[in-house]
């Protein structure tokens, strides 16, 4: 099934500077940030509860998944400015083309006791 890649729902640009209003939909228990130097890979895994939005600040992605249930793949790139959701039951791969920023929404918390974290590889 192919993914809608999101983009800023709104931005203003000023004298100020850049306001972009990233997304404003969805209930979000935990908010990540990173750094990912070229050719890293993230993920390999898929959650059976928790939903994920991830959203490139800077530099480029590729992304490709497969979903474990159904065998659905897709693959895709997004650039600076643009993020997708990745769904239950959905192993990603995110491999950083250049170094890059990211943010990443989870509708669940990080739980060490209860990962929610299944190795289901995707990309080597």
């Amino acid at each position: 099934m192919p993914h809608d890649i999101v983009l800023p729902g709104f931005e203003r640009t000023d004298g100020r500077g850049v306001f972009r209003e990233i997304l404003n939909d969805g209930q979000w228990h935990s908010l990540i940030s990173g750094t990912m130097n070229p050719n890293a890979v993230m993920g390999n895994h898929y959650h059976k509860r928790t939903v994920i939005f991830f959203y490139v600040t800077r530099g480029s992605v590729r992304i490709k998944t497969v979903h474990v249930e159904t065998s659905a793949t897709d693959e895709f790139v997004l650039s600076a400015h643009q993020g997708v959701f990745l769904q239950v039951n959905e192993s990603h791969a995110i491999n950083f083309l250049e170094e890059s920023e990211f943010l990443m929404l989870k509708s669940l918390p990080y739980n060490p006791d209860d990962p929610d974290t299944y190795a289901f590889p995707v990309e080597d």
